[in-house]
């Protein structure tokens, strides 16, 4: 990712409606799926400025993985040394072992995504949980994607084609359906816009909309957590896997 993007990421985080919302989905999900009476050994992969930490640390105990300096530092200022922090980039090795990881939108940033799943396979405790979001559909694919130099979008079926009997999938679902016509129409919007000014610099537009969008935005997704509580949504923006790795006795 760009470095002013991370500028731009590490400004709007606490207060755009995609990172309040995407929080609040992983969120239920992990209060669903996993038994929250256990404190679990968590990795968040890829944890940029911290955008989830508040919220894993009610479940346990939070190692950051990132690669960006300023990023870590920044989590370091914050939480000091209650979150460890690790300068990683996939798919180095580690020492540590974890019993839930987060991969939010991360999995799309790495070439080798195959290989991303081995090293959650590898540095994931038996019957240990990783969840993880990606951005859905290569026809949505916009400059956004080409800034935040994502490798592809995904299908339900090309992310669960990832997976193989090593995991149990736990849950799988699209989401952001409702601002699907939204994100149709800045596709549209985006596609002529290059060709019109193929020259112009790319953007983002990951920057804080108008109060009453953002606001609107955001609830329509606390809307979609309370869906994705009780079952799948068919379709949307982006998607939200969680997996289990069996233990080796049920993977023979």
């Amino acid at each position: 990712m760009q470095l002013k993007e991370y500028e731009l990421v590490r400004q709007v985080q606490g207060r755009h409606w995609w990172w309040i919302g995407r929080e609040k989905i992983i969120d239920t999900l992990v209060d669903r799926y996993l038994d929250t009476s256990v404190k679990f050994e968590i990795a968040d992969v890829g944890c940029g400025f911290g955008a989830n930490i508040s919220m894993l640390r009610k479940y346990g105990d939070v190692t950051g993985l990132e690669l960006n300096d300023e990023a870590i530092n920044t989590v370091k200022v914050r939480w000091g040394d209650s979150v460890n922090t690790v300068n990683w980039q996939s798919p180095n090795p580690l020492v540590m072992k974890f019993n839930f990881m987060l991969l939010a939108d991360v999995l799309e940033h790495i070439p080798d995504d195959k290989g991303a799943i081995d090293w959650i396979n590898e540095h994931l405790l038996e019957n240990g949980y990783a969840l993880i979001t990606v951005p859905a559909h290569k026809f949505l694919w916009t400059q956004m994607d080409d800034v935040l130099h994502h490798h592809r979008r995904y299908t339900r079926k090309t992310l669960l084609e990832l997976f193989d009997n090593r995991f149990e999938i736990v849950y799988c679902s699209y989401y952001n359906m409702f601002l699907f016509p939204v994100k149709v129409c800045f596709v549209l919007f985006d596609r002529l816009k290059s060709m019109l000014f193929p020259s112009a610099v790319k953007r983002s537009y990951n920057d804080m909309p108008p109060p009453i969008v953002n606001s609107i935005f955001k609830q329509i997704l606390m809307l979609e957590s309370s869906v994705i509580r009780r079952t799948t949504i068919p379709f949307g923006i982006s998607l939200v896997c969680l997996v289990r790795k069996r233990a080796r006795e049920s993977v023979s």
